[in-house]
């Protein structure tokens, strides 16, 4: 994802202009010493996203802003944290913060016994200054320590690696559509008819231990998920 994520700063930051031909495949080989393959697999994406276009015989182009995807993309390959994958502002507003026992479900998920204490985490998150995300998330609090407001207020997964030493490797996620609640309209500003998108996801450290069970619902028109499929 190297030459994926340097091709996009480059668009992002208006290295390459809007409407603005990008090096063609064989002059990116070159700059990033790697094969064609890995270069086309790197543009293939930026298209799918709606950031390149391709003219046949010319090469590849950025896509002018009037035509550019507005939404936000959550991208199933990645596990960042979202004040770490978005460019824009993210802040958080802590709407619960304490501690509880866990019940079956949530022991269940986070590989520990039932009535272990865990954090019990209710967040507003903001992208820019608007309400996106409600999201619910329980750690256990003999794995995570030290979790605090200013810790919730930022990023999470920041405080674990860099305070706590450990490694975020992969998560299992669930995705579906719901109809939305009285409380997910009032949070979110959304009409009584707008769906949300929920996942429900539970993160995992390098040693294969999880260390979040979470479920965030999202509005639903300010986000698309994407995945990735490799036929093997």
């Amino acid at each position: 994802m190297i030459i994926y994520n340097e091709i996009k700063k480059r668009i992002v930051d208006g290295i390459y202009k809007e409407n603005q031909q990008i090096p063609d495949e064989k002059s990116l080989c070159r700059e990033f010493d790697c094969s064609r393959m890995t270069v086309k697999k790197a543009l293939d994406i930026l298209v799918r996203e709606g950031m390149l276009h391709r003219k046949r015989g010319l090469g590849s182009f950025v896509m002018s802003k009037s035509s550019m995807h507005k939404r936000t993309l959550l991208q199933e390959d990645e596990l960042l944290g979202l004040t770490r994958s978005l460019k824009e502002k993210v802040k958080s507003n802590v709407l619960e913060f304490d501690l509880m026992f866990a019940d079956e479900k949530i022991a269940q998920n986070l590989n520990i016994n039932v009535n272990d204490s865990v954090y019990n985490i209710l967040r507003l998150r903001y992208i820019g200054d608007k309400p996106c995300i409600l999201e619910r998330t329980y750690m256990s609090t003999n794995l995570i320590t030290g979790i605090n407001k200013d810790v919730l207020e930022g990023s999470i997964y920041n405080y674990i690696e860099q305070e706590l030493g450990y490694k975020i490797a992969s998560a299992k996620k669930m995705t579906r559509a719901d109809v939305s609640t009285a409380f997910d309209q009032e949070m979110l500003e959304l009409k009584e008819i707008e769906p949300v998108l929920e996942i429900e996801q539970i993160a995992y450290l390098d040693n294969g231990t999880p260390f979040e069970y979470s479920i965030s619902r999202h509005r639903y028109d300010y986000f698309d998920l994407t995945t990735y499929s490799v036929r093997r």
